[in-house]
């Protein structure tokens, strides 16, 4: 499932910490390697959120990369669009009109941009996915659930608000960033499995499945399988 934890039982110190990154590495390469053979199946709406599964990809790689480096607010500021990125796909796929596909998948120029910039935020995206009969209603309910716990922490470090202004005085404890890092994960892992659907070909979903378990490890929270 989709949730956001903490994993209050657990001390985590820094090798603890450093044993969850070095795995997060080892599941980006094996989640990019998988996601480098699949090709979008035929049609406008396959392709476009495709593009926006391998956005929320890049920002989750981008975020470990910062991470590595201390960047901490930085990195924290990226899972915001990794899981909008994620909700845009999703979106794409079951909710989306045949208009919103189009004007989202067309060059971008000054009209395109206004026109595409009129669209549905995430909160009217996750409300048209759960009215939608397309959609997998389960899911949704995960996503929802995951913005309602983690929304106003991910804007605070997107605006700089008192969440980064309070750590750049106290610091950025193990434990938080091992819980930014494991959420990440998740969230990744959705999009791989999100990817993979979107290739048409079943045959695809046995790599993501294999992934919750040799990395079950850095997933403590399971998407659907």
């Amino acid at each position: 499932m989709l949730r956001a934890t903490r994993h209050p039982s657990i001390f985590v110190s820094d090798e603890r910490l450093n044993t969850l990154l070095e795995r997060t590495a080892q599941f980006h390469k094996a989640v990019h390697a998988h996601i480098g053979n699949l090709v979008p199946a035929e049609g406008t709406r396959y392709f476009v959120a495709f593009q926006a599964a391998l956005l929320s990809l890049e920002h989750s790689t981008g975020a470990w990369v910062l991470i590595g480096q201390g960047f901490f607010p930085s990195a924290y500021v990226l899972m915001r669009p990794q899981y909008e990125c994620l909700v845009r796909g999703i979106w794409l796929l079951h909710a989306a009109t045949d208009a919103w596909v189009e004007k989202l998948s067309e060059p971008l120029t000054l009209e395109s941009a206004k026109r595409a910039n009129e669209g549905p935020m995430l909160a009217e995206m996750l409300k048209e996915l759960e009215s939608s009969p397309n959609s997998p209603g389960p899911l949704v309910a995960q996503l929802k659930q995951y913005r309602d716990a983690t929304w106003k922490a991910m804007n605070s470090y997107a605006h700089g608000g008192l969440h980064p202004l309070s750590r750049t005085l106290t610091g950025y404890p193990a434990q938080l960033t091992y819980d930014v890092v494991r959420n990440s994960n998740a969230v990744m892992a959705l999009t791989t499995q999100l990817a993979s659907i979107l290739s048409g070909d079943p045959a695809n979903m046995a790599p993501v499945r294999r992934f919750h378990i040799d990395f079950a490890d850095c997933l403590p929270i399971l998407s659907n399988r």
